[in-house]
């Protein structure tokens, strides 16, 4: 049976503020005329369906081969979707999937796209985890935060060889907590504990918190 013709409806205002609410990006409706006149309705993500409107695929065709088209296209929009977003910063392979399911992409399709983006090495996590761990290093954060971001953008940090010991060597930890404090005014009330709960926050070890704080308040009073 023969595909004959492809109709696209894009989403107007009312599905897009529907979709939003949802926490969704809106969808594209298209109808599937075959040969018997019987209609197959599927959705696709917004550029795919404006892209089967601008480039229709050529027409008619076997069934089959005409959804496997739809397909191949969906792959190729995914792909490209995810160069712009790893060009606009570098991002770990599960936030790529996640937004990409966002978007309405399906699974298979995913799964293509962040395969051949995986093999040109435009997405790595090691490479994302490192560069991810020393920038937020250098923003003062403490290993326990770092790791939980990481598991939060999909990276389980016991596969990032070395870690914390090959990014916070001996002293680092520690180094980096007085740093913190020194960008930090001293309160007036309760100075210990609020300062601990600080470094607590970004992350750092309670005993390193707890030594840093400790060093920073002596040589304010010697001070």
């Amino acid at each position: 049976m023969d595909v004959i013709s492809f109709h696209v409806d894009l989403p107007n205002e009312a599905a897009r503020a529907r979709a939003a609410s949802f926490g969704r990006k809106p969808m594209a409706a298209v109808s599937v005329e075959l040969e018997d006149g019987r209609i197959r309705e599927i959705v696709v993500p917004t550029r795919v369906g404006r892209l089967l409107r601008e480039d229709p695929i050529p027409l008619p065709m076997e069934e089959d081969a005409a959804f496997d088209a739809v397909h191949a296209l969906e792959e190729r929009v995914a792909f490209a979707m995810a160069t712009e977003m790893l060009s606009r910063r570098d991002h770990a392979e599960a936030e790529l999937h996640r937004k990409l399911r966002l978007y309405g992409f399906r699974e298979q399709e995913i799964a293509s796209a962040l395969d051949r983006a995986r093999s040109h090495r435009f997405v790595d996590d090691r490479r994302f985890a490192g560069y991810f761990i020393e920038e937020r290093i250098r923003r003062g954060w403490g290993p326990r935060k770092i790791a939980a971001e990481l598991k939060l953008k999909g990276i389980d940090i016991s596969s990032i060889e070395g870690y914390p010991e090959r990014f916070f060597p001996d002293g680092r930890e520690f180094e980096l907590a007085l740093d913190v404090l020194r960008r930090k005014r001293v309160p007036d009330t309760k100075a210990f504990e609020r300062l601990v709960r600080h470094l607590l926050n970004r992350g750092f070890d309670g005993s390193v918190a707890r030594r840093a704080v400790s060093q920073i308040l002596e040589a304010n009073v010697e001070a």
